[in-house]
């Protein structure tokens, strides 16, 4: 009875809203409307499977995407469904997924009326996956404390199955990010297209916050240049290009136990931190480090407050970010471990 009574209140509330009722329509703007739903429940029916073999390019296959509020579906949707990420891919047992909403029934329709969101599962199914599921959730959350110029991310329950069974493959704590194409809207920006990318002609605020953040983070596994795990976007009409850094699970923050630091990093863990930023005056440092102090109490509360971590996992992450601001707050531990590792990793 409570779960029919909600699924009228949804569409009464929103009336004109593709989520008002059950619809085999596609939907653009998906990850907005998935803001509608707290907590957001859906089930993914595909065939698992073929989206759990090793097929190497990325390939799409058919799905059914249901929105369930109590037990009752409040919106299903046609979608395809597609595994993505070559190291989850080949480490995983489940593989992280790309889900794609249209609008309309053809297979003609243009990139311009697809919504495409990435998903983050667990990787092997188990609760210590799941944690580090919600670690890089929390991540992202962070990243958005610091910046607007960030992908923001949905939690949801996602329950995984084969058309037509009951069983599920996976029934886990998941999120969506917020597509590129979203968050452009949201900005006023479009995406670079060419592939290279000098840092020198970032801007500088955007830049060093994120090098900041990713220091804060622990994270070495990103680059500029070579756009890894970097997108980069300009301001509408000709305004100033700057970066968006995401997929944070070789962070310390998230501690996955398969992350290893760059390659090109003088540290033998994820745990020890290493600024991968480029060069910038003392004032431009201090005005970087000022930031993220003003944020601390934000940050920090943050942690705090993520519904579904173990407290032992909270004390965990909000001790490694203290870590980070008890260096900010130190002049000569930034002049060590900022300023003089600045600019050496191109």
């Amino acid at each position: 009875m409570r779960s029919s009574f909600c699924a009228l209140f949804l569409g009464l509330l929103f009336p004109f809203s593709p989520f008002a009722q059950s619809t085999e329509q596609g939907i653009e703007d998906a990850f907005a409307r998935l803001q509608q739903y707290d907590p957001l429940e859906v089930t993914l029916e595909t065939d698992m499977k073929l989206l759990k073999k090793d097929r190497g390019d990325e390939q799409w296959q058919p799905g059914v995407f249901k929105i369930l509020v109590g037990d009752s579906i409040a919106a299903t949707f046609q979608v395809q469904v597609a595994a993505r990420g070559n190291m989850r891919k080949k480490t995983c047992h489940f593989p992280p997924v790309k889900i794609r909403f249209s609008n309309g029934t053809s297979e003609n329709d243009s990139v311009a009326n697809i919504s495409e969101l990435k998903l983050v599962t667990s990787c092997k199914n188990t609760n210590l996956d799941e944690e580090w599921v919600k670690k890089e959730c929390l991540t992202y959350q962070l990243y958005n404390i610091v910046t607007e110029k960030s992908f923001r991310v949905k939690p949801a329950r996602i329950r995984f199955a084969n058309a037509g069974k009951k069983s599920s493959a996976l029934n886990s704590f998941s999120f969506f990010i917020e597509s590129e194409k979203e968050m452009s809207a949201r900005l006023n920006a479009k995406p670079v297209k060419p592939k290279v990318v000098s840092t020198q002609s970032l801007d500088p605020e955007t830049y060093d916050r994120m090098a900041l953040f990713e220091f804060m983070i622990g994270n070495t596994d990103w680059g500029v240049r070579n756009r890894h795990n970097v997108k980069v976007f300009y301001l509408q009409p000709d305004g100033p290009i700057f970066p968006v850094a995401y997929d944070f699970d070789y962070a310390a923050l998230v501690g996955t136990d398969y992350a290893l630091p760059s390659p090109q990093i003088p540290i033998n863990s994820v745990q020890e931190r290493f600024y991968m930023g480029q060069c910038r005056s003392t004032d431009e440092f201090k005005s970087a480090i000022n930031h993220f102090i003003a944020n601390r109490e934000a940050i920090l509360r943050q942690c705090e407050n993520f519904p579904g971590l173990s407290k032992s996992a909270k004390r965990a992450a909000s001790g490694y970010l203290e870590g980070f601001f008890d260096i900010l707050r130190n002049p000569a531990r930034v002049k060590t471990e900022i300023e003089d590792n600045c600019g050496k990793v191109k």
